[in-house]
């Protein structure tokens, strides 16, 4: 029997609702937890810099004739952030969002809810004179009730572990308008295998707060960086403060804690910060403990120091694997003769969707990289 959407609508989720959808997901995503320990992780988030003040938002999809009900079909969340826009040679600070979790319980799949439910996020987090079509659709039936805080977004991107399923979810029916898969581009190292490097000036190690200082400085970086693009169409990028970041080490936090010895260093920069890397560590078995590097910025001249002081603190916490995401091509290119390998991604795939008259295709995605992962 066909779904009749116009009976489904998204709605900001309740207390018991957030609950239930971060109980389903245990069997996926809450590896090596017990469901209480899961809930306990989940809930521990929602007081991160980057999740408190409404930022965080879970939505579901449910009947409209029962909003509240805990048989709802599927659920995401949305994390409202900062981010630079570059068009028409003006620079803004705009409004923009992350989305992650999203979630469809086995007995839902293949219905097109979880299809559904991502065309109608559009209209929910989007600035709506930005959507191409500013008329909901009314086969769709009413819209979204608006939730305080949103419909400002200028972009918004997720990070796909089901390949290009999201361009298929555009803000009115029969279009693949969604979300655009771009730089999947991963640059790996064997830690065992790959070679000490030497060091020509003294480098800095930082603890969380000293990597939460890094990023306010950077944030400038970026913002002057996307000022300089000769990108012809739009630039944007998404900023690291306000616990975008750091998120991607606390979130970890948990596991890392069990570790015979806690990694307590997030980063390191050249002693002019000129040239850093944060990273995060994933401790998790079956995988290989790895460790990802979420902001690199270096140039081709000191780029092999600041990798060998990487692999050094990896040595030290029995990393076997570091990776870095979408590396300038002269940085990449750098990083093979120093052992490392450099392949197309297959899960969390960046994607993003530019609330504009532009394509997607004129658009560049300035910092691409691990940092405003989600």
């Amino acid at each position: 029997m066909a779904v009749d959407f116009s009976s489904l609508s998204l709605f900001r989720a309740t207390p018991t609702q957030i609950t239930e959808s971060r109980r389903r997901t245990l069997a996926e995503w809450g590896r090596g937890l017990t469901l209480e320990e899961h809930l306990a992780r989940d809930a521990s988030q929602d007081q991160f810099d980057g999740s408190r003040d409404g930022r965080l938002i879970t939505w579901v999809l449910a009947p409209r004739d029962d909003p509240q009900t805990l048989e709802f079909k599927c659920a995401c969340e949305t994390y409202r952030r900062t981010g630079l826009i570059k068009a028409n040679r003006t620079i803004k600070v705009v409004p923009c969002y992350a989305i992650a979790s999203v979630f469809t319980p086995p007995e839902n799949r293949d219905k097109g809810f979880a299809r559904h439910m991502m065309r109608l996020l559009h209209w929910v987090i989007a600035d709506v004179s930005l959507l191409p079509a500013r008329e909901y659709p009314a086969a769709w039936g009413a819209p979204p009730l608006k939730v305080e805080g949103t419909r400002n977004g200028h972009f918004s991107a997720l990070w796909s572990d089901v390949g290009h399923f999201y361009n298929a979810c555009g803000s009115i029916p029969g279009t693949r308008e969604g979300w655009v898969v771009r730089g999947t581009a991963t640059t790996v190292w064997d830690v065992d295998s790959s070679p000490a490097i030497d060091r020509t000036v003294e480098w800095t190690w930082l603890d969380d707060s000293g990597v939460s200082e890094l990023w306010v400085n950077d944030a400038e970086t970026i913002r002057a960086h996307v000022e300089k693009s000769d990108n012809p169409g739009p630039s944007f990028s998404y900023l690291p403060t306000d616990g975008v970041a750091s998120f991607q080490h606390r979130r970890l936090e948990l596991f890392l804690q069990r570790l015979t010895m806690p990694p307590k260093t997030w980063g390191v920069a050249s002693p002019d910060r000129a040239a850093y890397a944060t990273w995060t560590i994933d401790p998790r078995p079956p995988a290989p403990r790895t460790l990802t590097v979420s902001r690199l910025r270096a140039d081709a001249h000191i780029f092999g120091e600041l990798v060998g002081r990487i692999l050094e603190l990896a040595r030290k916490h029995e990393v076997k694997r570091v990776e870095i995401w979408n590396l300038p091509t002269e940085l990449e290119a750098l990083a093979g003769t120093l052992g490392a390998e450099t392949h197309a991604r297959t899960e969390h795939l960046p994607a993003f969707k530019w609330y504009g008259k532009e394509s997607e295709a004129d658009v560049a995605w300035v910092f691409n990289e691990r940092f405003c992962w989600c």
